[in-house]
């Protein structure tokens, strides 16, 4: 399971959504993150309660980082290509995250209601 941005914020604040999130969390299974996700939970923290350093130092201890590579970026590309026109709002920052739980075979974890027609992910 790869945790996006949304799921971990949830999880951050303890929302009734970080509650679930926590299960993962707090399961011994192989969870993964991308470095986009990294990049949007370090600005977000800093930005909100300068807890940036400590929050991506607990997700890097918990999780795999996928590497990005052309493949993954062309792909993330190609998504966000078709999705952008019929989804509002819908970003490259998405299509980096969904692209790198494809290369996996993994879902992704997320709130966010850009991923509610994939497949591949878990609405909270």
């Amino acid at each position: 399971m790869l945790l996006d941005s949304f799921a971990w914020m949830e999880y951050f604040m303890g929302t009734q959504k970080g509650e679930k999130v926590k299960r993962f969390v707090d399961d011994d299974m192989q969870l993964y993150t991308s470095p986009v996700v990294i990049a949007e939970i370090y600005s977000k923290s800093q930005r909100t309660d300068g807890n940036a350093q400590v929050r991506t130092d607990f997700i890097l201890k918990r999780c795999a980082v996928i590497i990005l590579d052309e493949n993954i970026a062309v792909e993330a590309a190609k998504i966000h290509t078709e999705n952008k026109v019929k989804t509002p709002g819908f970003g490259l920052a998405a299509s980096f995250i969904l692209t790198s739980a494809r290369n996996r075979e993994i879902k992704v974890l997320t709130g966010d209601p850009h991923f509610k027609d994939f497949k591949d992910a878990v609405i909270l």
